[in-house]
């Protein structure tokens, strides 16, 4: 291989080192892909001993490539990802394959072949390795990192994998109850309250975004069509209101956006908060009162309206009250008094 294309691959390669997982470390931060795949080529050499029947050689450079897709796409936790993305990746693989010589096109592109087919014993025990090292660094991660979701993920991610050999099926149980404990300790830690009051009510690795060229505008419809309120609304519409209003969304690290509201304002007398949405999978976190931290921090001082059918002790906590009508939808908060000087 020719020095420079050596260093055009090993430039791709080092996107891993730069893309995040959604999989956070012991010491609290996400870790990368690159550090994924560096712990999961040193599993499969743990466990080379119990399977004597498959090629570990080939085992290897399969766990050392099964994710060099993602250098281009990113990583996608398993509960978003979707064909296309499947597709995606695979298209991301195609391209990395064209930077390298014939022989060792040929080879990447065999072995990323073996690993969607999953046919062999050697895909498949790269799968449940793969599987089975995401549990366990959920394990390591500090629970306040878990999704409210991952709790119940933790009991059945990856059992179908594991449960084609022995060995596998055993330290699936094992990390199974890894997690049983870790969830146990923290239901401990919260004076035997519920497990999901041991979480903490903001998830470390969110941010809040204000104004429209912030927003994502695909996930703004999505987010809206998945309401109660607005499932009817034309996408056309949605857009358009985002766009005369003043939006704020939701992000998480990686750049994907998991809330959105957005306030009418003349901001010097008023405002009328519309649209207040947090997508399912991350309810429970705190992130609705992130986002109206965020808001009221600018207008919280102004007099404010808003309707909602169903989260009035969330606004009560911002000052907001319930006005008599028919359908006790509607709260409004007074405007802040200031004294002289202010």
């Amino acid at each position: 291989m020719d020095h420079r294309t050596l260093l055009d691959f090993m430039k791709v390669a080092e996107k891993l080192k730069c893309n995040t997982r959604h999989s956070w470390t012991s010491s609290g931060r996400q870790e990368s892909v690159a550090e994924h795949t560096y712990r999961l080529c040193v599993f499969a050499w743990l466990v080379r001993e119990g399977f004597p029947e498959c090629d570990m050689g080939r085992v290897m450079k399969m766990c050392l490539f099964h994710d060099i897709g993602e250098a281009y796409t990113g990583d996608i936790p398993c509960f978003e990802k979707k064909t296309e993305d499947e597709e995606t990746e695979s298209g991301a693989v195609q391209r990395i394959a064209e930077l390298l010589p014939k022989p060792h096109r040929e080879e990447l592109l065999g072995l990323w072949e073996e690993l969607e087919e999953n046919r062999t014993m050697e895909a498949g025990l790269v799968h449940a390795l793969d599987k089975m090292e995401a549990l366990i660094q959920h394990n390591e991660a500090p629970i306040e990192s878990w999704l409210p979701l991952e709790y119940e993920l933790q009991m059945t991610y990856g059992q179908k994998q594991a449960g084609v050999h022995p060995y596998l099926k055993h330290l699936r149980k094992v990390v199974k109850q890894d997690s049983v404990e870790k969830i146990e300790e923290a239901a401990d830690r919260a004076l035997d309250m519920q497990i999901q009051d041991a979480v903490p009510k903001e998830a470390p690795g969110y941010s809040v975004r204000k104004g429209v060229e912030a927003m994502d505008r695909a996930r703004v419809v999505e987010l809206l069509h998945s309401t109660y309120w607005a499932k009817d609304r034309d996408s056309q519409v949605i857009l358009k209101g985002m766009e005369n209003s003043i939006p704020y969304g939701i992000y998480r690290q990686d750049g994907y956006m998991v809330g959105y509201a957005r306030i009418l304002s003349d901001l010097s007398t008023m405002f009328y908060l519309m649209d207040v949405v947090v997508d399912e999978k991350y309810r429970g976190l705190g992130l609705g009162r992130m986002l109206m931290d965020a808001i009221m921090e600018d207008v919280g001082h102004l007099h404010g309206v808003l309707h909602t059918g169903d989260a009035q002790g969330l606004y009560r906590k911002y000052g907001f009250t319930e006005i008599l009508d028919e359908t006790d939808q509607i709260m409004e908060k007074p405007r802040r008094r200031f004294s002289h000087g202010q």
